[in-house]
């Protein structure tokens, strides 16, 4: 089951896999980042200066090119919510920063490189930004191209964090391989049934539950423990084959994506028993298999994350520079525009779209790619 976003709970305080694996990625190659630096004779001072740019850069870059890319719509209206991890309506909660943009990302990277090299200082009172110490122009280059090395890596994490969040769901397999992602199912029934519902869970069933159907899902296994107040055999028993019955058939023919398979005009199948006083149940349906896209491209930046290094360890004094940026981003490019085809979209807006919105962004980022592939070497004097 794809569905398990969040690694510890207390109270507001939530700590997500997805957030843990963003931070992880950007702090996590800091040390492979001062080998570079070591190995080209550079001070470790300079890392840490450029860590924070960068840590500001990706931040920033990730979460505006989420809001503007995708959902500009909404924040519009929640000014607010754009740099505060919650949300205000319809009821305050701590979400953490879960819309990011990697394009975005991309961009911050570059802009804050480009502040670092020019030595920026802001300064709030008076307002300004100075530039001072400016460093040589050969530099914003050299930078680029080994945080290029670094990028793929905080990419697979931020993927295995997307998959573990149920974010950037895959298409169907329309076979039984696959991962059946929970989190909107689960989600909307606690949602719709807040004062009957106290818990669910959903887990992966054995086929023995459940009549023989021709598709290739897999069977789930919905385990409900009933509020304290529900007390009547009957009532539950009517919600569950009337209500909650009809609400697995409108997920299963009237959603956008749907998740799960119930089928229409047969008996739900549930099991009922009382325990600690209380009511659960296990309602037992079908689930739909979806390529896990984002473990898909987790992998590939796995891969272009080695071979990049690889590449600069043994070939790193004689490469062009901006070379391994632009190898990069055209890799990068193809990647993502690949991997779309496999993924369901992620707002309503792009269904109307031959290409998606992630395809489209992934276009000018190949060209600027094969500018820097392509471009001679600079001659020395």
């Amino acid at each position: 089951m794809g569905y398990i976003p969040e690694l510890f709970t207390k109270g507001f305080l939530h700590l997500r896999w997805y957030n843990l694996l963003f931070a992880t990625g950007v702090l996590g190659s800091s040390p492979i980042l001062y080998y570079m630096f070591a190995k080209a004779s550079k001070k470790s001072e300079e890392v840490e200066q450029l860590r924070n740019y960068i840590v500001i850069g990706i931040l920033l870059g990730a979460r505006l090119g989420h809001v503007i890319f995708y959902e500009w719509n909404y924040y519009k209206d929640h000014l607010l919510e754009i740099f505060l991890p919650v949300t205000f309506s319809p009821s305050f909660k701590v979400t953490g920063f879960s819309g990011l943009a990697s394009h975005g990302g991309g961009i911050g990277i570059i802009l804050a490189v480009l502040f670092y090299v020019k030595r920026t200082t802001i300064s709030l009172f008076p307002p300004r930004i100075r530039f001072k110490n400016r460093r040589s122009a050969g530099e914003f280059l050299w930078i680029v191209d080994h945080l290029s090395i670094l990028f793929p890596l905080g990419g697979a994490l931020i993927r295995i964090g997307n998959f573990m969040n149920s974010e950037i769901i895959g298409k169907p397999t329309g076979t039984n391989y696959g991962v059946v992602f929970a989190r909107d199912l689960h989600d909307d029934l606690c949602k719709s049934y807040p004062d009957i519902i106290d818990k669910l869970a959903i887990r992966k069933a054995s086929k023995a539950n459940l009549p023989a159907i021709k598709a290739n899902y897999q069977p789930i296994e919905l385990a409900i423990s009933f509020k304290e107040t529900i007390t009547d055999k009957k009532r539950i028993e009517s919600f569950l084959e009337q209500s909650l019955k009809n609400h697995l058939v409108q997920q299963s023919y009237f959603s956008r994506s749907p998740h799960i398979y119930e089928t229409y005009g047969a008996p739900l199948s549930y099991t009922l028993q009382k325990q600690n006083g209380g009511y659960q149940t296990s309602v037992y349906t079908w689930g739909i298999p979806r390529h896990p896209a984002q473990l898909y491209e987790s992998l590939s930046y796995f891969l272009l994350f080695v071979i990049l290094f690889l590449w600069w360890y043994k070939k790193g004094q004689t490469i062009t520079p901006g070379r391994i940026f632009g190898v990069l981003i055209v890799a990068a490019a193809c990647i993502r525009f690949l991997y779309e085809f496999y993924k369901e979209n992620q707002v309503d807006f792009e269904d109307a779209m031959w290409l998606n919105m992630g395809q489209l962004l992934s276009l000018p980022w190949a060209i600027v790619g094969l500018f820097f592939i392509l471009r001679p070497k600079p001659k020395t004097v």
